[in-house]
């Protein structure tokens, strides 16, 4: 008998010790949710210190007990952990989902429900209502009616929340996280009716409303709990800038009204939530789960509007930040209207994924096709354009399989459970009537066609040959329609992507290191993925938000760890010692330097990174103080991000500046308000600033930090950079040969 080798003696090993075990081996599945069953709260990161830092910082120097106390605030954000979705390929929430069409798809004859305007506690039914309906069907049912508020019900609601009755901005940031994390679970659950609602208002597949859902529960924990990196500084004080209104849309009617609600009461803000109108019932019923878990109902309001009283509530003085999911034209409206007001707005995106000739064709479709007809092709970050590399455009076999893998997109009623594209939030889009033409050299690889008479209900299309510049390359559609264009390599693929209005998300199909590494380092979106889609944003994990026009405010992203930054005022302590280089040069090195793997998942890089800006000006005033400037060359040095000096030509600060060894440039306000469209950001020392200015900015679509320079590099860096998230889905089919570095 052969003597056996090594490898045949350790397979035998291997075998003899699995069948000895095979009576203590555990059957039970490991995939036991079950949505039908009571939601039980995960297990939430304390926000309490760790012993552990304790004993580290009694050894240790000033320097270095500082850097392990921004090291433990930023511990708690690295706890927490996302909500698990619905896995539906279990046989309890197939029926759990069953359950949820059968409570909520209506008949035609459905009397509809009346919701209140509500002020504070105050509930007020009347005659002017908005109308919902259920465009998944036929007949389609009466929903919903919801009051809407007039200008002077505006001015109440602005009043109220302005003066606090119930002292919100005064709790501390333990009594916020305890309530905000209660509504977190009362939102999930929720989860059940908040789908029924999505899909019965807005036409959302179940499979694309449960993803909202877990999104929305991990904006309520996450907030409170990044905020405690800032509550952890101790030389800078926090005050809640006031009333923060949020304008959210019709497209995430859950997720996106959630996240700016948390935002700005985790900062201690009373907040007035002015949904969509469209998909405003979704904004009443997730309210519910705030005022349940305790949140004072003066704190939280919901209103609806005329087109008068949202003209009153964008321009109201007591609202000190205005938080927008929705149009560039209707930022650039708000911006324009009340300059002076800090707009943070997520506005428009024209998306597109690359392929190139070194990509997995199989792999690129897959992802391409969810990302284009997903929540029928209505996301702000869905793909609408396909950059093909000539070869693979040339490929017939590209195209059939392209065309299938369309075709496949199940597309219809939100009750057939099956579906995978839904209805249209409307069938009055004249974009979209325009885009259904055909222009010069374009053809129709999947035809376009509506399933149903009132034209909600469109399969997805694919058109062929789409020109760069044209009316479909170049314009924002909300519908499932994809457009694909033919490049030359990917050099051209990156140009024509950078060229665009936009950057919001932008996708990579290559398995070519070389290519990945010269996209990454040349494109200019918020959000990049790498062979994998372009949609799906997940709190912590990849936050959100855009460059360009994509992106209005300072350009911190939502679902990270600095949005809640935003909504709060910082400044130092009376009694700060701080040096204000050492602070900065450690914050620099600590956070801003590198980019990290938040999640450290295995096949999948999730990537958060800083990028300095291509450049800023910094514009002065004669109440400006010489070592504020200091402070903000400094910074911008750090950085890495280009600074120009402006002031008039007779403050006296000139002088002082060239012995500093710096070279301002004179010029009156008016003629420095003409080059602002130059710069990427406006800089400045102090919020007191005249309304032209303000105004210049908003026209020119600029955003202006504004804020008074502070010695704590980790809140004043924030004004010098981009924040930029990549995903990078890096195996093959289960299997990882190499895990790429961070970069």
């Amino acid at each position: 008998m052969p003597s056996r080798s090594n490898a045949w003696k350790f397979l035998e090993q291997q075998f003899e010790q699995a069948y000895a075990a095979k009576d203590s081996i555990e059957t039970k599945p490991h995939r036991q949710q079950d949505r039908r069953k009571p939601y039980i709260p995960m297990t939430t990161a304390s926000i309490a210190t760790s012993g552990t830092t304790t004993a580290r910082l009694e050894e240790a120097s000033t320097a270095a007990k500082r850097t392990a106390r921004l090291e433990e605030a930023s511990k708690v954000t690295e706890q927490f952990v996302n909500e698990p979705d619905t896995d539906f390929d279990l046989t309890a929430n197939q029926q759990w989902a069953k359950e949820l069409v059968a409570r909520w798809k209506k008949p035609a004859d459905h009397k509809p429900e009346i919701i209140p305007l509500q002020i504070g506690d105050k509930r007020i039914i009347h005659e002017q209502r908005c109308c919902y309906y259920d465009q998944s069907q036929v007949e389609a049912p009466a929903l919903y009616e919801m009051c809407r508020a007039n200008a002077d019900q505006v001015r109440e609601a602005l009043a109220l929340a302005e003066a606090d009755p119930q002292a919100w901005r005064k709790t501390s940031l333990e009594e916020r996280h305890r309530i905000l994390h209660a509504a977190a679970d009362r939102l999930a659950a929720m989860r059940g009716e908040l789908i029924g609602c999505m899909a019965a208002v807005t036409g959302k597949c179940f499979i694309e409303a449960d993803v909202e859902v877990s999104e929305a529960v991990d904006y309520a924990r996450y907030y409170s709990i990044s905020m405690k990196t800032f509550a952890g500084l101790e030389d800078v004080e926090i005050t809640p800038k006031g009333t923060v209104l949020v304008i959210s849309p019709w497209n995430f009617p859950c997720a996106i009204p959630v996240g700016g609600i948390v935002a700005a009461l985790a900062g201690g803000n009373t907040c007035l939530l002015k949904p969509a109108t469209a998909a405003a019932p979704v904004a009443w019923m997730l309210a519910q789960a705030f005022w349940e878990a305790g949140l004072p109902k003066s704190v939280l309001q919901v209103l609806i509007t005329d087109r008068e009283a949202l003209g009153v509530l964008t321009t109201a003085p007591a609202v000190k930040h205005i938080i927008l999911t929705g149009g560039t034209d209707t930022a650039r409206f708000i911006a324009q209207g009340n300059p002076s007001t800090p707009l943070s707005a997520e506005t428009g995106g024209k998306n597109a994924i690359i392929l190139t000739a070194s990509g997995d064709r199989d792999h690129a479709i897959k992802s391409v096709v969810r990302s284009a007809f997903g929540n029928s092709g209505q996301k702000c970050s869905a793909c609408s354009l396909l950059l093909v590399e000539q070869s693979v455009y040339n490929d017939p076999a590209f195209r059939e399989k392209l065309c299938d893998a369309t075709l496949s997109m199940k597309t219809g009623s939100v009750w057939e459970l099956g579906n995978a594209v839904g209805p249209m939030i409307t069938n009055q889009n004249e974009k979209l009537q325009r885009a259904l033409q055909l222009d010069q050299c374009e053809e129709w690889l999947v035809p376009p066609r509506f399933l149903d008479k009132q034209q909600y209900i469109m399969a997805p299309a694919v058109k062929w040959g789409v020109r760069p510049g044209s009316f479909t390359f170049t314009t924002e559609l909300f519908a499932p329609l994809l457009a694909v264009t033919p490049i030359k390599n990917l050099q051209e693929g990156i140009r024509l992507v950078n060229e665009s209005d936009y950057g919001l998300t932008s996708g990579l199909q290559s398995l070519d290191e070389n290519e990945q590494a010269l996209w990454k380092a040349q494109l200019k979106a918020g959000n990049l993925y790498i062979n994998r889609g372009i949609t799906g944003a997940i709190v912590h994990r990849q936050p959100f938000g855009g460059m360009k026009l994509s992106a209005f405010g300072g350009g911190i992203k939502a679902g990270g760890p600095n949005y809640c930054s935003c909504f709060v005022k910082f400044s130092d302590k009376p009694e700060v010692k701080t040096s204000y280089k050492e602070s900065y040069k450690q914050a620099y090195e600590q956070e801003f330097s590198r980019p990290r793997d938040v999640n450290n998942l295995y096949g999948e890089q999730n990537i958060f990174r800083y990028l300095p800006l291509e450049n800023m000006v910094l514009r002065l005033f004669p109440q400006d103080s010489l070592e504020q400037v200091e402070m903000i060359v400094y910074a911008a040095e750090l950085c890495k991000t280009p600074l120009t000096l402006s002031l008039d030509p007779k403050d006296p600060k000139a002088s002082k500046l060239l012995f500093m060894g710096l070279k301002p440039q004179k010029e009156c306000l008016e003629a420095f308000t003409e080059s602002m469209g130059a710069y990427e950001r406006i800089r400045t020392c102090s919020p007191d600033l005249p309304l032209d200015l303000y105004q210049a900015a908003a026209r020119a679509d600029k955003y202006i930090a504004c804020s008074a320079p502070v010695r704590e590099g980790r809140v004043e860096l924030l004004h010098y950079i981009r924040e930029q998230s990549l995903s990078f889905e890096y195996h093959r089919y289960g299997s990882i040969s190499r895990i790429p570095p961070l970069s």
